[in-house]
């Protein structure tokens, strides 16, 4: 076991990207951990991502986490929303009993879904689970998903966080590769070994906590559950400190 802090891995959800993550970043850091969240190739505003899928998200991942391995660095991923998808697949011969295996030092020790598609079955897909047609928050137009005004005005959904807030985050928000959406799964939750924990978020009305529960149920993980919508890390201080804590916990197991 490494004596240093675990290398944290933060995967961002749909539209969204790590600047919108910095409630929980900027306190990881603040403990002196190293906190590896890039921007994902199935996230953008242009045609680079059309075709993209997890697959390509994974790639990036391991293009920033995998010096840290080689050094002997433990890391801890943690998925948020479809984030989840991606952080199951970055396992994959990652662990570090797989690393170990193989004569390498390093690997990945534990996985954390925030409130994530922790998806359990081999070839569904984000479009299958919700019945192949497109929830009103966003459309298709082109290679993209893109958001439609529904999911962009701060009278309309459920997001849980202050009006002025989300009127702001709403101009900061991307596209997201059709291809991401549509791609059936080939490593899920149930194929990674490493400990993992599901951060169910009870009040969630884009993930309802069922769904999330019985996601976590079906991939064996442990359970914690939180009083927060699909974004607590935007919601206030104090759900983000939760989902800190939660994950500090984890990364000192």
């Amino acid at each position: 076991m490494s004596s240093q802090k675990p290398v944290i891995v933060l995967i961002h959800g749909a539209f969204f990207a790590p600047v919108h993550y910095r409630k929980l970043i900027e306190p990881l850091r603040a403990q002196g951990y190293v906190v590896a969240s890039p921007p994902l190739p199935t996230t953008g505003i242009d045609d680079t991502v059309a075709g993209k899928t997890y697959v390509d998200d994974v790639k990036r991942l391991l293009e920033g986490l995998t010096p840290f391995l080689d050094e002997g660095r433990e890391a801890v991923v943690v998925g948020h929303s479809q984030g989840g998808i991606a952080a199951s697949a970055l396992t994959e011969g990652q662990t570090v009993e797989e690393r170990k295996a193989k004569g390498l030092k390093g690997g990945i020790k534990a996985v954390i879904y925030l409130t994530a598609l922790a998806i359990p079955e081999k070839g569904a897909s984000l479009a299958g689970l919700l019945g192949g047609t497109p929830p009103p928050i966003y459309r298709a137009e082109g290679p993209f998903y893109i958001l439609t005004e529904q999911a962009l005005s701060p009278e309309a959904g459920d997001m849980r966080i202050p009006k002025d807030d989300q009127a702001a985050l709403a101009k900061s928000l991307a596209h997201q590769s059709l291809a991401s959406i549509e791609a059936p799964v080939q490593f899920t939750a149930v194929d990674v070994t490493v400990p993992k924990t599901y951060i169910i978020c009870t009040e969630d009305a884009s993930l309802p906590a069922a769904l999330q529960e019985s996601m976590a149920q079906a991939a064996a993980c442990k359970v914690v559950k939180i009083e927060a919508g699909h974004f607590p890390f935007l919601e206030s201080t104090e759900k983000a400190t939760e989902v800190v804590d939660i994950i500090v916990d984890v990364a000192g197991q």
